[in-house]
């Protein structure tokens, strides 16, 4: 008999809409039919959609559930992601730059990438009164790994407590910039006050699972029927090998 306790799937997107030529990372954008059509086959197969505050305050995963988030608060998340998902009744987690705010994505420039315009305080403030949860993504999306003491402390409570006085609200999840955490910023992150982390790591939630190293799947432009599903056992499994559960 299976040791899983209530497997859930968290799901993480960065940008909505066509392949931008010259972009260094077009595997991040997806079409906007195709989150549509992602959202309806998980519905369709029976999965139930929750927003990651509410999954990370249950008592436990329940199984075929997912959530829906974002990093970085780029503005085509609000413009193309968030009339779909409010459609089919999604909710959804943005975690946003928040030194960012109504600029552009200067983290991404310093790559080589073109330029993108990201949320504006009225684009969140307008998702978060539709339900959208906004988290933090840091004030300007560094790799938290290689800061100071000083440093880490500042990018990751700063963020909230801005993002808390803009938004008149708390602010109770966070996602590590390119997925990069060890045990100082996992640490400084709980210190900071945050409920919960996402990682990139691939994985689902189980009962094990540390809220602070949540496992998510990375959806990009090609996520789509066979390919999805089998992304989904291959996080399953994942979250089997990295805790020792058995099938």
């Amino acid at each position: 008999m299976s040791l899983i306790t209530h497997p859930s799937l968290v799901l993480l997107y960065h940008r909505i809409g066509s392949p931008l030529a010259r972009s260094t990372v077009r595997g991040q954008y997806v079409l906007p039919a195709l989150l549509r059509w992602q959202m309806r086959d998980l519905l369709g197969q029976g999965y139930r959609p929750v927003s990651l505050a509410r999954e990370m305050a249950a008592t436990e995963h329940t199984a075929g559930r997912f959530c829906v988030t974002f990093d970085d608060g780029y503005s085509s998340v609000r413009r193309f992601a968030c009339p779909i998902l409010q459609a089919l009744r999604v909710p959804a987690t943005i975690f946003v730059v928040v030194g960012a705010i109504g600029k552009t994505n200067a983290w991404d420039e310093a790559r080589g990438d073109r330029t993108e315009p990201m949320m504006t305080l009225d684009d969140l403030k307008a998702a978060a009164a539709a339900g959208v949860e906004i988290g933090s993504h840091t004030m300007t999306h560094p790799r938290l790994t290689t800061l100071s003491d000083e440093k880490l402390v500042d990018e990751v409570r700063s963020s909230k407590h801005l993002l808390e006085d803009l938004l008149g609200g708390p602010v109770l999840g966070f996602s590590y910039p390119y997925g990069e955490v060890d045990a100082r910023v996992r640490d400084a992150v709980a210190e900071a006050g945050y409920r919960y982390a996402t990682t990139t790591r691939l994985g689902a939630l189980v009962s094990e699972t540390d809220p602070f190293l949540i496992p998510r799947l990375n959806i990009r432009w090609n996520t789509a029927g066979p390919l999805l599903a089998r992304k989904i056992a291959r996080a399953y499994r994942a979250s089997v090998k990295d805790h020792g559960l058995l099938e």
